[in-house]
C-alpha cells in the first residue's frame, strides 16, 4: 500500500455554446504534473474559459497490510486491532485535507 499524488481540475465555461459537449463545466484527474500543465494551459488559451481551479490530493492505493512493520497482525475485530502507521485522510472545501483522528470527527 502506498500513497498516490493526483490533480483534481474544474473547468468552467462562460457558455455552453462555446463547448462541442454542450456543457459549462468539465472536471477530470490527472496523475502527473505534465498532465495539470497541459489542461492549465489549455485554459489559458481558450478565452471562453471563466476559471480551472484545482487540487492535489493524495489516495492510498494498493492492498491493505495485513501486518505491521514489526510482525504484528492487523486481523480481528476493532477492539483488538491495533493502529496502523497510516492516518486515513478526510477531505473539506476550501482548503488542504487535514488528518482524521481517532475518536473526533471527521471535517
Amino acid at each position: 500500500m502506498e500513497w498516490r499524488r493526483r490533480w483534481h481540475i474544474t473547468i468552467r465555461w462562460d457558455r455552453a455554446e462555446n463547448l462541442p459537449t454542450g456543457v459549462t463545466l468539465v472536471e477530470r484527474v490527472v496523475d502527473s504534473p505534465a498532465e495539470l500543465r497541459r489542461l492549465v494551459e489549455a485554459a489559458r488559451a481558450d478565452p471562453h474559459v471563466v476559471a480551472f481551479p484545482y487540487s492535489r490530493v493524495r489516495q492510498l492505493v494498493g492492498d491493505e497490510p495485513e501486518r505491521c512493520r514489526t510482525g504484528h497482525s492487523f486481523v480481528g475485530g476493532s477492539a483488538t486491532r491495533p493502529v496502523r502507521d497510516w492516518w486515513p485522510f478526510s477531505r473539506r472545501a476550501p482548503g488542504p485535507s487535514l488528518p482524521h483522528l481517532p475518536g473526533r470527527p471527521a471535517t
